[in-house]
């Protein structure tokens, strides 16, 4: 049966720690307390779409929790700009805003009402009239994925959504009611959101922190806090595989996440020798966040793999024409499982909509399952044809970037029958490439072109953004 709320403080002792803000901790009793009484300001005539700013701030999470529990739908946002304010109400049209930059950056014109000073949760505006059509009974989240060919998209999660998958998180990462989980990554795209939900709904807490992990003020808050777990995507593990300060402070952790893109094995092994547990995960917006895990008790014995599902999870590796393959055979990814959402949304209209996916996901990934865990290969549309040739322009990246020792590189296809990888850092690793490693690249003779750039070009949550590889580049 769908749920129509979701209240994520209801395990663990009302004494335990549920937020902590530098000197300040909010018990779970306290945190019950706050929420309830935000919930009725927050009004229960009819079901709202509730814009959070900033929920990596106390306010902000004690926001998204009251909203969650009162039965309305939030979208949290992170980072944002008066303008970015603006395109969020002209496309979705929230009926409520919370911080001080939403409030600030609509008028009367845009017919919300005056801002309102909100017990715990700062400046609100209402919107005055009914903007459309009433939301979907289950929708509880309107999260954004990372657009690393994109521009992302706006993805629809229900109550269940959120619930099933942080137990499922939980039960996988072993969450415990002392744990403390530091705010590593944005809450407002689903890894960093998991990171939140799972640990509050397994009794544990969650420490409220908004620097980068590659910040040395980061390590300092996750110390004032006691942070026992931090997730990480891969980008920012390459990072601290080169800073032995920062690699220094791994050893006080409990668990370390690693998730939001491919790891290579090498950067693995070598992250183990610093963590004491590192889970390595594999998720997607659209299935709320993650849908496999690797323990780390099974990573040596099963390198190059992201696991096998999450607990109420399920793969199949299927071919073009649907049909479900065998182990061994490379095929597209399937997941199903009640983390899977309900849709995407382009509009206000949209929320209106019931689930239209069911509970089967199509990733869009390549994938092989073997002994149980699954393999992934890369994207499916990033395979490309070159000279009649059929190319996986992620095997290219993975060849080449292990040829480099883990410099990051990024293939594209800018025009027929031509492969650009571009490597990040000077002209001498394109030396290394002209080796006679050009040939395992696996492009046709004469189709590739080198070229090396300063800086790739990463979405916010450190994934490369292909779409604007290639404006800074030299050969």
């Amino acid at each position: 049966m769908t749920s129509r709320s979701l209240d994520l403080l209801t395990a663990g002792a009302p004494a335990a720690p549920a937020l902590l803000e530098g000197p300040r901790v909010v018990t779970r009793g306290q945190a019950r307390a706050i929420t309830e009484e935000t919930a009725r300001f927050l009004g229960d005539d009819r079901k709202k779409l509730v814009m959070v700013e900033n929920p990596r701030s106390l306010p902000g999470a004690l926001a998204c929790l009251a909203a969650l529990r009162a039965g309305h739908a939030v979208l949290p946002v992170e980072a944002v700009t008066p303008d970015d304010i603006r395109v969020h109400v002209e496309r979705l049209r929230p009926d409520i805003l919370v911080g001080p930059t939403c409030a600030a950056a609509v008028d009367v014109r845009a017919g919300y009402g005056r801002p309102e000073a909100a017990p715990h949760i700062g400046a609100v505006r209402r919107v005055d009239s009914s903007p459309g059509p009433d939301l979907a009974g289950e929708l509880a989240l309107v999260a954004r994925t990372s657009g690393s060919t994109s521009g992302g998209r706006l993805v629809r999660l229900s109550y269940d959504n959120l619930a099933s998958n942080a137990a499922s998180i939980g039960t996988a990462t072993g969450i415990r009611t002392s744990d403390v989980a530091a705010t590593s990554l944005r809450t407002d795209h689903s890894f960093g959101l998991s990171l939140f939900t799972s640990h509050l709904a397994a009794g544990a807490a969650v420490g409220l922190l908004t620097a980068a992990p590659s910040s040395a003020r980061f390590w300092a808050g996750a110390r004032s806090v006691g942070a026992t777990c931090v997730g990480l995507v891969p980008s920012t593990v390459r990072f601290l595989l080169r800073s032995p300060d920062s690699l220094a402070e791994l050893s006080s952790l409990r668990t370390l996440l690693v998730a939001g893109g491919p790891a290579s094995p090498e950067e693995l092994r070598r992250l183990r020798r610093h963590a004491r547990s590192v889970y390595y995960m594999y998720g997607q917006t659209e299935a709320t966040a993650r849908m496999t895990c690797l323990d780390p008790e099974a990573a040596a014995e099963h390198e190059g793999s992201v696991g096998t599902p999450v607990p109420g999870g399920r793969v199949e590796i299927r071919g073009r024409d649907g049909s479900r393959l065998p182990d061994g055979r490379l095929g597209e990814v399937y997941y199903q499982g009640a983390n899977v959402m309900l849709g995407y949304a382009r509009s206000r209209a949209d929320l209106a909509l019931p689930d239209v996916t069911g509970d089967t996901l199509r990733t869009g990934d390549l994938g092989l399952v073997e002994g149980g865990m699954l393999y992934l290969q890369g994207r499916v549309d990033r395979q490309v044809k070159v000279l009649g040739q059929r190319v996986n322009l992620d095997a290219v990246e993975a060849t080449a970037t292990a040829v480099l020792g883990g410099i990051a590189t990024a293939a594209v296809q800018p025009a027929p029958d031509e492969v650009f990888l571009y490597v990040e850092g000077g002209p001498e690793h394109l030396e290394r490439l002209r080796g006679p490693y050009l040939a395992h690249l696996g492009v046709p003779r004469g189709s590739l072109r080198l070229r090396t750039t300063a800086r790739l070009p990463r979405t916010s949550s450190g994934k490369i953004k292909y779409t604007a590889v290639g404006g800074t580049a030299t050969p």
